[in-house]
């Protein structure tokens, strides 16, 4: 099984539609959408057995849809998708999500930058100061007992002025963060020592300028790829940490050059900790060569049935044709001459046509005695398959949060429905799983759940092990 998906929603912004050239008016849109939907998503029958619901809110948004402006438009349509409650199913333009804040205001400061850094650069405060990220150059003050504001200095959209609150820091260690929508996000910040802000729900890090934190450069860049990057660390004589923040796919040469570089150091670690928080998945090929060090023998792999339509073909056909010319195409031919026998129906891909097929798995000749992979709500997609697998082996255990709940429905496209400059983001197939174990909007839960008290996950996690 091999599992798309494009950022969730974790660091996408949505872009007006105000630009666009378009001879669809709302009501012709979702029209077109709603075809789409209900002929080619693989979900749509399960999820519409209780016919009234679904009859009645199309009905009242095919009536708001005749009469109405591009930002109204955009909520109209997103609120026919997100009545599936699927995570890999959204409508949008230009390649992003409509957001459910679309339009959204931004609060702004009036301040004064040179009276603003002379204020603090003497300042004992680890938050107050300036600080710079990619695109930006961010301010950050103390307002009141309980909360910080992150306001612009300099920025490289258009679309932020000088003044505008980014985001919120509160004491508890949340923030609240303006996406280029003015959509809110929040989720919990961390500070480090070496003058790095961490905010995680959106995965931003903040170096600060003024004043500088008393570390060098190497520092930094060392402590900013520890936190955002992907590395192999000794943390003490027993255990070992993997950080593997993506299993997209332009990451594979970087994840398996990774793993090879570290063979030794997994083989001979005793405890062996997986760092997956923030991980939005992508494919599971990135994971394929870290099986041996954490599976038995098999791996009970759910099955999938895709749902044969003319538009999956063709975007078989294009990744075919944008193989190298001596690739073997000999799968994709008999996948592709399945769905053309079988079209409007669903078909399994492999050979039994069960609903649960065993993987055999050759385990190293030496590996980690006990496994931790921590996870959050930001592990998502393929990451949670990686969390379903894991689950099977005796000497693994989870630790963290629900992961994001986005298993049910996969392999997703960006399609065109017939309207220009607008996409539906759809999944191929589901899980074979269902009904019995449901994922999507629950998440695969931890052995050990990590509560909001836990400010350093990793330093829990090697208590757990070694203590």
């Amino acid at each position: 099984m091999k599992t798309l998906l494009i950022c969730l929603t974790f660091h996408i912004f949505s872009l007006s539609m105000y630009a666009q050239q378009t001879s669809c008016n709302c009501a012709v849109v979702l029209e077109k959408l709603i075809k789409k939907v209900e002929t080619e998503y693989p979900g749509f029958t399960v999820k519409t057995r209780e016919r009234f619901p679904y009859e009645e809110l199309t009905q009242n948004l095919i009536s708001k849809a005749r009469n109405t402006d591009d930002r109204a438009c955009e909520k109209i349509l997103k609120m026919y998708t997100d009545f599936f409650r699927d995570p890999h199913l959204w409508v949008g333009s230009n390649g992003s999500p409509f957001s459910s804040n679309s339009g959204g205001t931004s609060e702004s400061i009036a301040f004064d930058i040179r009276d603003f850094q002379d204020k603090v650069k003497m300042t004992k405060d680890a938050l107050e100061g300036v600080w710079s990220t990619e695109g930006y150059k961010i301010g950050i003050k103390k307002v009141s007992e309980n909360e910080y504001t992150g306001f612009i200095i300099n920025a490289k959209s258009t679309l932020w002025r000088v003044g505008d609150i980014k985001f919120k820091l509160f004491q508890d260690g949340s923030f609240e963060y303006a996406l280029l929508d003015r959509s809110k996000k929040n989720g919990h910040y961390s500070i480090y020592r070496e003058g790095i802000l961490f905010l995680d729900a959106v995965g931003v890090a903040l170096v600060k300028e003024v004043p500088l934190p008393l570390v060098s450069v190497a520092q930094q860049e060392e402590k900013l790829k520890e936190i955002a990057g992907f590395y192999f660390k000794k943390l003490s004589a027993k255990t070992s940490i993997l950080k593997l923040p993506s299993f997209e796919y332009q990451y594979l040469n970087e994840i398996e050059e990774l793993l090879s570089r570290n063979s030794a150091n997994i083989e001979n670690s005793e405890n062996l900790i997986i760092d997956l928080r923030g991980n939005p998945g992508g494919t599971t090929d990135a994971y394929q060569k870290l099986l041996p060090y954490i599976s038995g023998k098999y791996i009970r792999n759910t099955g999938a049935e895709f749902l044969a339509t003319q538009t999956y073909i063709n975007n078989l056909l294009a990744y075919k044709n944008s193989l190298d010319k001596n690739a073997s195409t000999e799968r994709i031919d008999k996948q592709i001459d399945k769905l053309k026998e079988n079209l409007g129906s669903f078909v399994n891909f492999t050979d039994t046509g069960k609903p649960i097929y065993i993987e055999q798995v050759d385990p190293v000749a030496k590996s980690p005695r006990n496994i931790v992979v921590l996870a959050d709500k930001a592990t998502g997609s393929s990451a949670e398959y990686f969390l379903f697998i894991a689950k099977q082996s005796k000497k693994v255990k989870l630790l963290g949060k629900p992961s994001y709940g986005a298993l049910d429905y996969g392999n997703a496209y960006l399609v065109d429905f017939g309207c220009p400059g607008y996409q539906v983001f759809m999944p191929t197939y589901r899980a074979m799983r269902l009904p019995d174990y449901p994922i999507d909007n629950i998440g695969i839960q931890p052995d050990v759940y990590v509560d909001s008290s836990v400010k350093d996950w990793v330093e829990f996690a090697v208590r757990y092990l070694e203590e």
